[in-house]
């Protein structure tokens, strides 16, 4: 009797195990680049996720019944260079949620991606051509790096006609003030016959603190220690909030895909802090993106883009090419070529300097760079 009572749970784990699947999956990308400006000097890096992040995972999917599902995902970004966690001091620091799915939808508890980058990222240059060198101004819209938010309740609409939708609000958590570090948004895209349209907003107030991981607040007439060092905007993150909104168009028809993205940034309120004492009340920027790549054979992907960028006092053009050549359906090789130039007086006061994402800046209005990588997904 005892016997049989003592293989009980492992009969119902058995049991469990049956209707209910982990996966383990990730990527690893290394790359080689080259840039002619950094600081006034070329430079020859390696450089880890060099066309999308170096990142392992667990999904797990439970089967409630009634279509009712139970799923979480841990997801880990880290430097293949390294091995350091990305983002730095976390252990699933890109995502980390559990939730519901169903026929109603999905519902979701954790940190998560922003609206930003569910809807932009399939229709931006960074993921059709030239990985986060082509993330426009520094990432400002957030698309590609400061994507990951913490404290999040989202819920995704079923799909109805080829729509879809979603919305996400994460609470900053602070005591007698329900605003202080809170970040909302919402989307929605329509996909049918190889015509994808998407839309997104997200707003993040006190961004300095709630995504760009500044240590404090500003505060007016104060020193504060600003973690973001792109020219481009760095003096504007003092801002009480930080809205983005933007939208556009994916058709993919034969072997060719063409997309178009347009993103609206607003700094609002900012802050002048001791390092910013000359900022203005608000900023604005606009920046569009448009995005062209063709199948030569099966294996083969060429690609090409352009973006036009007009931040407040400055522009910023940035013309990309990328390739990729598919060794099997989960490795490929990889090549990026891309240059910036920038006119007028960036958020520092001073004359504009070309900045590609990953790279310091230039010492002048020019900077190129190119980028050989490979990468492997599992």
């Amino acid at each position: 009797m005892r016997k049989w009572v003592a293989y009980v749970p492992l009969a119902l784990c058995a049991t469990a195990n049956a209707q209910s699947s982990v996966t383990l999956y990730g990527a690893v990308d290394s790359a080689l680049t080259w840039s002619s400006n950094q600081g006034g000097k070329t430079a020859w890096q390696t450089y880890s996720g060099g066309r999308a992040g170096d990142k392992w995972g667990l999904r797990g999917v439970e089967d409630l019944g009634d279509n009712l599902k139970a799923i979480f995902v841990l997801e880990s970004g880290f430097s293949i260079e390294t091995g350091a966690a990305q983002p730095a001091n976390t252990l699933f620091g890109r995502q980390a949620y559990v939730g519901l799915s169903g026929n109603s939808g999905n519902v979701w508890l954790g940190r998560q991606y922003s609206m930003t980058n569910d809807y932009f990222v399939p229709l931006s240059t960074s993921a059709i051509v030239a990985g986060g060198l082509g993330a426009p101004l520094g990432d400002i819209d957030g698309s590609w790096n400061y994507n990951k938010i913490s404290n999040v309740i989202k819920y995704e609409t079923p799909v109805w006609h080829g729509f879809n939708g979603s919305a996400m609000l994460s609470l900053g958590g602070t005591p007698g003030d329900f605003s202080q570090n809170r970040v909302y948004g919402f989307g929605g895209q329509y996909s049918n016959a190889g015509l994808t349209l998407a839309a997104a907003y997200m707003n993040m107030r006190n961004p300095a603190t709630s995504i760009y991981g500044a240590s404090a607040a500003p505060v007016a007439g104060a020193t504060f220690a600003n973690p973001v060092t792109n020219p481009i905007f760095a003096n504007y993150v003092t801002a009480v909030s930080q809205q983005v909104a933007g939208g556009g168009a994916r058709y993919v028809w034969g072997r060719s895909q063409i997309a178009f993205l347009y993103d609206n940034i607003r700094f609002l309120d900012i802050v002048r802090t001791k390092s910013n004492p000359s900022a203005p009340p608000n900023a604005a920027f606009n920046d569009y993106q448009l995005t062209y790549s063709f199948n030569l054979t099966p294996a083969w992907m060429l690609g090409t883009a352009f973006q036009y960028s007009v931040a407040p006092g400055s522009r910023y053009r940035t013309a990309s090419l990328g390739g990729a050549y598919s060794l099997s359906k989960s490795t490929y090789l990889y090549g990026i070529g891309i240059w910036q130039h920038a006119s007028g007086i960036d958020s520092t006061g001073h004359e504009a300097v070309a900045n590609l994402f990953g790279l310091s800046p230039s010492s002048g209005a020019n900077q190129s760079a190119v980028r050989f990588g490979l990468r492997h997904m599992f």
